[in-house]
C-alpha cells in the first residue's frame, strides 16, 4: 500500500529518537525500504517481537479493494496478538496508519484501537491524509474531487479504465500552450517505433517485437510524427514473473532506441504531476 507510505511524507519526526515501521506483510516492509528514511527500523510485526523503539509507526496495509476485504486478510491483520505487539513496541509514541473505514465496519481489534485513539488523542494528532490519485477511480469508493474526471473518461480510449484515465489526463496536459506541438497515440506496436534490423537487439528482443508487443501510449511531435517518449500503465498483473520479463524486454528495447519511458503504477499518486514532469522533460 504505497498510499499509506506516501501519507507519512512531510511528517515531523524527532531526529533524536529511534524509529520503527511495522507492517503485517513482507511486501509492505520491502516497499517501505524504498520510501522511508534509512534510519527507520523496518520489519514485520512477527520479526519485531522483543524489540522496542521510541516511536513506532504501524501500517495496516489493507484498503477497500475486494481482495483486501477478504475475511482471511482481515483476520490476519486484525489479530489481537499482532496488534498488541505493534502497540507495545513503542516506548513514547505510536502512530497508526490505516484506511478510512477499512476496519471499523468489522468491529474488531483495530477498530477498537481507532476508537481509543480518537477518544484520547488531541485534534492535532489525528491527520486525514490529502493523498489521492486519479487511479482511485479504479475502485468503488473514491474522493468526490475525482467525479469530474470520472465523467470525462472515454471507453473508446481503451478496454482498461486505468488507460482511459491516463488518456484523459494526457489530453488535458497536451491542450496547454506549452505542449501544443505534441500529440499521442495509444497501443502502438514496438516494431512501428524501431527498426528490427538494428544490430544491437537480442534474439529474444527481436522475437518480442515480431509478436506484436505494443506500447500503451506514444507521444509524438505533430509535425513529422517523430516519437518522443513512451508511457506505460502498470497494473497489479505487472508483478507476475511473466509480465515482469516482458516489461524488462520493453525497457531494454526503448533504452537502446533512446526513447524515454514513463511507467505509471496503478498504486501511484499525483499522476498528473508525473505526466507533466515527463512531458516537460521531453521538450527540454
Amino acid at each position: 500500500n504505497l498510499r499509506e507510505l506516501e501519507s507519512l511524507e512531510g511528517h515531523y519526526w524527532d531526529e533524536e529518537s529511534s524509529r520503527g515501521y511495522i507492517a503485517p506483510y513482507n511486501a509492505q516492509v520491502n516497499l517501505a525500504e524504498t520510501v522511508l528514511p534509512a534510519d527507520f527500523v523496518k520489519s514485520t510485526v512477527h520479526k519485531f517481537q522483543g524489540r522496542e523503539c521510541d516511536e513506532i509507526v504501524f501500517s495496516t496495509v489493507l484498503d477497500k479493494k475486494r481482495s483486501s476485504q477478504h475475511s482471511r486478510n482481515i483476520a490476519f491483520v486484525d489479530n489481537p496478538e499482532l496488534v498488541n505487539v505493534a502497540v507495545s513496541r513503542a516506548r513514547n509514541k505510536f502512530t497508526l496508519v490505516t484506511g478510512n473505514d477499512v476496519f471499523e465496519r468489522h468491529a474488531g481489534h483495530i477498530a477498537a484501537l481507532i476508537r481509543y485513539i480518537k477518544y484520547y488523542a488531541d485534534d492535532g494528532e489525528i491527520f486525514e491524509s490529502p493523498v489521492i490519485s486519479a487511479f482511485d477511480l479504479l475502485y468503488s469508493e473514491y474522493d468526490k474531487s475525482l467525479e469530474r474526471l470520472n465523467s470525462r473518461l472515454n471507453s473508446n480510449d481503451s478496454h482498461f479504465k486505468s488507460e482511459q484515465i491516463v488518456a484523459c489526463l494526457l489530453r488535458d496536459i497536451l491542450s496547454q500552450d506549452s505542449y501544443r506541438s505534441m500529440m499521442f497515440h495509444s497501443q502502438i506496436a514496438l516494431n512501428q517505433l524501431v527498426l528490427l534490423e538494428r544490430g544491437d537487439f537480442t534474439h529474444r528482443e527481436q522475437l518480442f517485437m515480431r509478436n506484436r508487443a505494443s506500447c500503451d501510449f506514444v507521444v509524438y511531435y505533430k509535425v513529422g510524427k517523430t516519437p518522443l517518449g513512451v508511457i506505460e500503465v502498470d497494473g497489479g498483473y505487472h508483478l507476475t514473473s511473466v509480465q515482469a520479463e516482458r516489461d524488462e524486454l520493453k525497457n531494454s528495447i526503448l533504452k537502446k532506441c533512446g526513447l524515454p519511458l514513463l511507467r505509471l503504477r496503478t498504486i501511484d499518486s499525483d499522476i498528473e504531476g508525473k505526466l507533466g514532469a515527463f512531458l516537460s522533460g521531453l521538450t527540454g
